[in-house]
């Protein structure tokens, strides 16, 4: 169900969320007989980007904002001529807008219902908890050399111990795309950000070290240690609102898992033989 939920919480559909107040609100384009409200322009010029990377309409270059004026006159234009031509009593359309309101409605429900089963209590006392579990806990900076196999690593470890640059070498040899540009560094991180088997190398570390051939699920690794400090605990405000998501996503799962288990709903499969739904076995390990 956590991939379930999290889809519905994603669903964006056709609009996103608009700030446009009613008291500053005015017809900003006339259609024919249609009247087109500022808002309604503020609404889908926000549904174009991410979430708080909204630039201000208002603040934009003219040729811009005729583009975006345009292209909302053009598809009322065109709807008006669809439905002239009935496409919207086509089954399939209906179909369509059917499942695109559903989507709303059920993203409008989950999100008034997530301000209802989490409260700014709820937020606290899960950073409360999470501050305790990061008390004392320590954070390392690496970088690493990711190779195929075993003697790649042992030959490049046998060059580092001869004083080649360990950066330089990550760059030319690592196949880990995300950190091979940067010379191997992985930043900072905890030990149960990784794979177990490099997380307890990386650990047992001392700054400036450099490791052996190092093997996990990936290749094998040879791992320089840059930097140890202790985890600097975030601030309340600055982790309020994931942990709020965190704690809603949790909650929402366990919502909806309560309602399909409290539903009479039945699983089929291609010859019509009944399957238990909450017992589907898991996909087999590759």
């Amino acid at each position: 169900m956590l991939r379930f939920t999290k889809a519905l919480l994603a669903t964006t559909c056709l609009f996103a969320a608009t700030a446009a107040f009613a008291a500053s609100d005015y017809v900003i384009l006339e259609v024919g007989n249609r009247e087109i409200k500022k808002s309604e322009v503020d609404t889908l010029w926000s549904g174009l980007f991410p979430d708080g990377q909204v630039p201000a309409f208002d603040k934009m270059e003219e040729p811009i904002k005729q583009n975006v004026l345009r292209g909302i006159v053009s598809e009322y234009l065109l709807y008006d001529e669809a439905v002239k031509m009935k496409i919207d009593q086509d089954e399939a359309v209906k179909r369509n807008i059917e499942d695109a309101k559903r989507k709303l409605v059920v993203r409008g429900f989950m999100e008034k219902k997530m301000d209802q089963i989490v409260s700014d209590d709820d937020v606290k006392a899960e950073y409360d908890k999470a501050i305790k579990e990061l008390k004392g806990k320590e954070e390392v900076r690496a970088r690493h050399i990711l190779v195929d196999s075993e003697d790649k690593a042992k030959a490049l470890k046998k060059k580092i111990d001869a004083g080649a640059d360990f950066e330089k070498l990550a760059s030319e040899n690592s196949t880990d795309p995300g950190s091979k540009a940067k010379g191997g560094d992985l930043g900072y991180f905890t030990e149960e950000k990784m794979v177990p088997e490099f997380g307890k190398a990386v650990f047992a570390l001392k700054k400036g070290k450099i490791s052996g051939p190092v093997k996990s699920p990936f290749g094998w690794h040879i791992i320089k240690v840059e930097d140890r400090r202790k985890v600097k605990a975030p601030t309340f405000t600055d982790s309020k609102e994931a942990l709020k998501s965190k704690l809603a996503e949790s909650r929402l799962n366990e919502y909806v898992n309560k309602l399909v288990d409290s539903t009479g709903v039945k699983y089929f499969d291609a010859d019509g033989k009944e399957k238990d739904l909450t017992k589907t076995p898991a996909p087999k390990a590759e």
